[in-house]
């Protein structure tokens, strides 16, 4: 009588193995899901990091990826409003109950999850100071809770000691500024603040927002990068492209209160935006070894469907 190993032996060795894939290979258990994610912040407000942080998370959300917006800006919270959304409870509540704070994540636009942040007007000093430590000490739950591919956190602008701790949790960190020297000099700031975390802080990113033209956006990715490498020792590499172009469609958007991705489809910052999702959808799959050009093997490995790809 074979024993229990020749039988899971012989179990594996008849699976069917998903295409592209050698029989050895299908035969490893899946690893456990883990979303990416990113925090998204700057050094000084006005560059425009909520807007990036809420419709990045749109346009993959119209990719077919599974996102979960998270609004950190501790006390100073609006994507709410960015998103037209009229939420009675935020995490502010879900804090003053002792709740989970993945049970206060509602329904967003296209499809993305959304845990709205702290508001100041409505929580005391306390649960906003509080905030982004019990959501560092909670993102992976968060994480397994949602079955999320990516997560976006908008950090706000500076970074206290709270935002600190919330990205030594992250997998990277994308530091959001203008081409204007004030900025860039308080990005570097940020990245130098970043560089003191245990372990030299997380990997960093950059995107420039508000740029008039491409080459203006092109050398102020590469002032960044050179005062950071040369002053800081640090890294910092852009997201795809690595700018969003300024826009008038945006304001507009703000006013209406709706996602400029889904506002103005085809304007110049929506273009821009959609650039940069499908430069992290891209890493993101490179990262699982799938080809980004073969949407089926990943429905073979996980069971899901195909990304739908609507934004073009």
């Amino acid at each position: 009588m074979s024993d229990q190993a020749d039988g899971l032996r012989s179990l594996f060795k008849n699976r069917a193995t998903p295409p592209g894939l050698r029989a050895d290979q299908a035969a490893l258990p899946a690893p456990p899901h883990r979303a990416r994610t990113l925090m998204i912040t700057s050094g000084k407000g006005g560059v425009g990091t909520s807007n990036l942080t809420l419709n990045l998370a749109v346009a993959l959300g119209a990719m077919g990826r599974r996102v979960v917006l998270i609004d950190a800006d501790a006390g100073l919270a609006n994507l709410d409003l960015l998103c037209g959304l009229a939420l009675d409870r935020d995490l502010g509540d879900a804090m003053g109950d002792d709740r989970p704070l993945a049970g206060t994540i509602v329904d967003g636009p296209e499809s993305i999850r959304f845990l709205s942040g702290v508001h100041a007007a409505r929580a005391g000093d306390e649960a906003v100071d509080r905030a982004r430590d019990r959501l560092a000490a909670e993102l992976p739950e968060i994480s397994r809770e949602t079955e999320a591919d990516f997560i976006l956190i908008d950090g706000g602008s500076g970074l206290g000691p709270s935002g600190s701790a919330l990205a030594d949790v992250v997998d990277q960190v994308v530091v959001v500024a203008s081409p204007e020297p004030t900025a860039l000099a308080d990005a570097q700031a940020v990245v130098a603040r970043l560089r003191r975390r245990p372990g030299g802080g997380p990997p960093i990113r950059s995107v420039i927002g508000q740029a008039r033209s491409s080459a203006e956006a092109i050398e102020a990715l590469d002032r960044l990068a050179s005062a950071c490498r040369s002053f800081l020792g640090a890294a910092v590499r852009p997201i795809g492209p690595g700018f969003v172009r300024f826009d008038p469609k945006v304001p507009t958007a703000v006013r209406r209160r709706r996602p400029f991705l889904l506002d103005a489809p085809g304007c110049e910052a929506s273009r821009c935006i959609k650039r940069l999702a499908r430069a992290l959808a891209a890493e993101a799959d490179e990262a699982l070894g799938l080809a980004p050009q073969r949407p089926g093997l990943l429905s073979a490995l996980t069971g899901r469907k195909s990304p739908k790809m609507a934004v073009r």
